[in-house]
């Protein structure tokens, strides 16, 4: 069994959030990854991922249109031929 992926924020109160990674999406050179709030996987979010000084961040997306091509482009993996 593959092990979770579990990354942590910090909230706007302080607070320390964790999410599971969905899964890793490649798009236009981009890496993106899709991460759900640990115990509520029927929500998702969609993060660009960065590299910062040799680190991986997370930054959300927010612009629609990137958000709906991410979000397409994950569920062409699962397209069936």
């Amino acid at each position: 069994m593959e092990e979770k992926k579990i990354v942590t924020f910090v909230d706007e109160d302080g607070k320390d959030v964790e999410f599971e990674v969905v899964d890793y999406v490649e798009l236009d050179d981009d890496r993106y990854a899709l991460l759900a709030p640990v115990g509520d996987e029927d929500d998702a979010y969609v993060y660009k991922v960065v590299e910062v000084d040799g680190k991986e961040e997370y930054v959300v997306v927010d612009d629609d249109d990137e958000f709906e091509r991410v979000l397409e482009e994950y569920e062409s993996l699962f397209d069936v031929e």
